[in-house]
């Protein structure tokens, strides 16, 4: 039972936790178990109050910290035990944490996840590796994304020589892979779900738009798209990154007051869905991708209008990473997993395509049990 290992991942549409219980023994990899974790309404809110906070005090997040780090460890051991396993037969645990905010770009450079931890040892009693992005960061990388190494390992283990492999999150990020010559290009796309999410809550129509139903009663607006795509990010070449302290509720209010006049709320949603299709079909399109085998993962796959879509416009079949053997609900806790394994055989990345960070990096910090 030496290679377990469990992955912890919380996005940035602060759904639930994902939790993923995986196999991993000389280069195999098995998706054993996995589960949800819906987050308690209140820490929610709180979480959901410092993404957009500009001034969050230094006690709110460190109370946020230990409060998600217990919520992380709980998650961990439900899995556990709907496994019927023992703390003692994990390795370790791999948690990516909540990120809140994410400034690769400024001069001094960072990028905040919350969860600590030390709280995830004490719940569980099993060593947790965390704090994954700093050290990329530190040699000059944005941090992120980090998926695309676990992507062209899934790549490899499926003997594929390429495709694009698309995680429609809160924000959406693409990795492009040719293992034939070795080539890995991958970067955030920008929003995924974040906007369409956000937009949803802002008119109490629940947490997310499912299957898109009312993004389709409404039309995209034009005019209010060309505005949006407007946006620096989406001209900036890679390495880029980005997150839901940037594209938010205010960013859609700032470009709708932009456009001067007055649109429906179901018109404003089909053309926050529209961009994100268009966003993928821009960076599908530069890299000449758009014909390749494209694999989608993230919540935004059950987006059924915005997977229509993006198959209209793209003219192709969109497949999920099931077909990979990775449910694509649980991708990236799987790769956290994944992750922690690599931390703890001390494995280094070069990044420099993807993060554009120097040298080879180890990611990663361990906790052990105390």
């Amino acid at each position: 039972m030496e290679n377990l290992f469990i992955g912890l991942m919380s996005g940035t549409s602060v759904d639930s936790i994902d939790s993923a219980l995986v196999n991993i023994d000389r280069g195999s990899f098995e998706l054993l178990e996995s589960s949800s974790s819906s987050i308690k309404k209140n820490l929610k809110k709180r979480i959901f109050e410092a993404v957009n906070s500009a001034d969050i005090s230094k006690v709110e997040i460190e109370e946020l910290d230990v409060d998600l780090g217990r919520a992380f460890g709980k998650a961990a051991n439900r899995l556990i035990q709907k496994a019927s396993l023992n703390n003692r037969d994990i390795s370790a645990i791999g948690s990516h944490g909540q990120t809140i905010k994410h400034a690769p770009n400024t001069i001094k450079p960072y990028s905040l996840q919350i969860g600590k931890p030390e709280e995830i040892t004490r719940v569980t009693k099993i060593k947790t590796v965390a704090d994954f992005r700093t050290a990329d960061i530190q040699a000059g990388g944005q941090g992120a994304p980090l998926a695309p190494l676990f992507h062209k390992f899934i790549f490899k283990k499926n003997k594929l020589s390429e495709g694009v492999i698309i995680n429609i999150g809160g924000i959406c990020n693409l990795t492009y892979l040719n293992n034939l010559n070795e080539d890995i290009i991958a970067y955030d796309c920008g929003p995924g779900n974040c906007l369409i999410d956000a937009w949803n809550r802002s008119n109490n129509n629940g947490e997310f738009d499912e299957e898109g139903s009312w993004a389709s009663s409404g039309k995209f607006i034009p005019k209010l798209l060309e505005v949006m795509l407007r946006d620096p990010f989406f001209s900036q070449q890679p390495p880029k990154s980005t997150g839901t302290d940037y594209f938010n509720l205010s960013w859609v209010k700032q470009n709708v007051s932009n456009c001067k006049s007055v649109f429906s709320p179901e018109d404003i949603q089909a053309t926050l869905t529209e961009l994100t299709a268009q966003v993928i079909f821009k960076e599908l399109k530069n890299l000449k991708a758009q014909k390749k085998r494209i694999y989608i993962c993230g919540g935004g796959i059950h987006n059924t209008f915005l997977i229509n879509r993006l198959e209209g416009i793209i003219e192709n079949n969109i497949f999920s990473t099931s077909l990979l053997g990775i449910d694509p609900d649980f991708l990236e806790a799987s790769c956290f997993a994944w992750l922690a394994h690599q931390r703890l055989d001390r494995k280094k990345f070069d990044l420099s395509k993807v993060t554009g960070s120097q040298g080879r990096v180890l990611l990663g910090e361990v906790w052990e049990v105390s």
